[in-house]
């Protein structure tokens, strides 16, 4: 263990970091609010003569956030140097509260379209500027568990849509939707910006002064030192972007993130998501699609809150798996009733299969699949390529997103919703087989360790440099632990 980190566990307080981490992902509350707003909107919107949707134009309203997110991502690039994390981030509250309002004010089924837009921009700089914050003022020996809140507080937006949006008028559950934003805004405004950002701008008093915040105490003197050597190694490699591909250890990286990414989106989350009241109304259990949604949910929010503890104890790998082969039998049952039903058999006795692998479902994602791939991806990439991997990452996955939930309407109305399962159960299989061979499993090794895996693993000729090739827990953040440190 470096002294750093000796240091840090003996006299660093948690909480300032823990109670920024979660202000922060409020921005993910409000993301998760807006994809669960399809779920119980849908429905309504078909039945709405006043402002009359086709199923064509829902499908477009609902993956329009996925496509908008794909552009976030790069925005972000401009913002974040510039302005700072933290002036970023408050302003992204102006664009869920203006999407709330455009949804609540609805004149015709374009104001949907930008309203869906402007949330998708704000939510893929979202996925990109938290897990940069919270790597800059987070401690390594919390960040596997600070990690996993942003599905935490994701998945409580979620639940909050799945919760209110039954029982109240679309134009009231757009307006209950900005009250997340506002609140963040109330709240974030009194955390500090990261001291990494101030030591870019060359502001080293500053940079002290939100270290001391986050840590509770005044010996800061090593961190501060650690922030000023990162900030000049990644001022003096701006070709971090080309390194990210030439190298055989951050090329492998990279081939595990979209893997991962790839598994997610396949595995049918985002349909699940936005569609389940509709799965759910055609089948005839005997509790209500808009109660088994809210069961769903809370089950959901409770599973995620219980892999903060597990992440860092059982190990990545374990997780990962046992959600990949439960995700495969979940999606297989579902898609056995609803072919069932397309044969016109009677299925009234296993009325309650539904529901239940729904449960099933969401419970096997949130476990691993849902998790912790964003857990590996703050883990496995250095300091000075890490940013422009996590916007190569978002941009990728919201597209795919975009893709899947434009096609799938067109799969059910062509083949039945259980074709589309089945797809999703195969694609999930493929998966496992692509994390037997290429994720590698994280837990309990520094990010030293990670990286040299890594180099080994795809059998690199270069050398390392642990002096001059700082490794870091999230996008650029300011710890690191040396190889040296690793071999002692």
């Amino acid at each position: 263990m470096s002294s750093i980190e000796e240091r840090n566990m003996k006299q660093t307080s948690i909480r300032p970091q823990i109670f920024a981490v979660v202000t922060a992902s409020l921005l993910f509350t409000a993301t998760g609010f807006h994809l669960g707003w399809s779920s119980p909107t849908l429905p309504k919107l078909l039945e709405d003569t006043s402002i009359p949707v086709t199923q064509n134009q829902a499908s477009l309203i609902i993956s329009l956030l996925s496509f908008g997110s794909t552009v976030g991502p790069l925005l972000s690039i401009v913002t974040v140097d510039r302005w700072g994390r933290k002036t970023t981030m408050l302003l992204l509250s102006i664009p869920f509260i203006v999407s709330s309002i455009l949804i609540a004010m609805a004149q015709n089924y374009w104001w949907y379209y930008v309203a869906r837009v402007t949330c998708g921009l704000a939510s893929g700089i979202t996925w990109t500027i938290i897990p940069m914050y919270l790597g800059e003022i987070a401690e390594d020996r919390i960040r596997g568990g600070l990690g996993v809140t942003m599905s935490v507080m994701l998945n409580l937006g979620l639940l909050m849509a799945y919760t209110i949006g039954p029982w109240v008028s679309k134009p009231l559950l757009a307006a209950l939707g900005t009250a997340i934003p506002v609140m963040f805004l109330l709240i974030f405004s009194w955390m500090p910006e990261t001291p990494y950002f101030y030591m870019m701008k060359d502001k080293p008093n500053l940079a002290r002064k939100s270290l001391e915040w986050l840590r509770g105490t005044t010996d800061v003197d090593q961190e501060v030192e650690v922030v000023r050597k990162n900030v000049e190694f990644d001022l003096q490699n701006s070709w971090a972007l080309k390194e990210l591909f030439t190298d055989k250890g951050n090329r492998k990286a990279l081939l595990v993130v979209l893997g991962l990414m790839t598994a997610q989106e396949l595995s049918g989350i985002a349909v699940i998501t936005s569609y389940s009241t509709s799965i759910l109304s055609e089948v005839g259990s005997g509790i209500t699609s808009s109660v088994s949604v809210i069961i769903i949910g809370v089950i959901q929010l409770t599973v995620t809150v219980l892999v903060v503890f597990f992440t860092d104890r059982v190990g990545r790998r374990p997780l990962l798996f046992g959600s990949l082969f439960s995700i495969i039998v979940f999606l297989a049952a579902l898609a056995v009733y609803f072919q069932l039903l397309a044969n016109e058999d009677d299925v009234s006795v296993i009325s309650w299969l539904p529901v239940t692998a729904l449960i099933g479902y969401v419970c096997s994602f949130s476990m691993g699949l849902g998790t912790i791939p964003t857990s590996i991806a703050s883990e496995i990439f250095p300091c000075n390529v890490k940013a422009y991997a996590s916007i190569i990452m978002n941009v990728y996955v919201f597209f795919i997103e975009g893709v899947i939930l434009q096609l799938y309407p067109l799969l059910v109305n062509a083949y039945g919703i259980h074709v589309t399962l089945y797809i999703f159960a195969g694609c999930t299989t493929v998966s496992i087989i692509f994390t037997f061979f290429y994720v590698p499993e994280t837990r309990m090794k520094s990010l030293g360790e990670i990286q040299l895996m890594l180099r080994k693993c795809s059998e690199s000729n270069q050398t390392l440099q642990p002096v001059t090739t700082p490794v870091c827990s999230q996008n650029n953040s300011i710890y690191f632990i040396s190889t040296n440190d690793v071999i002692k």
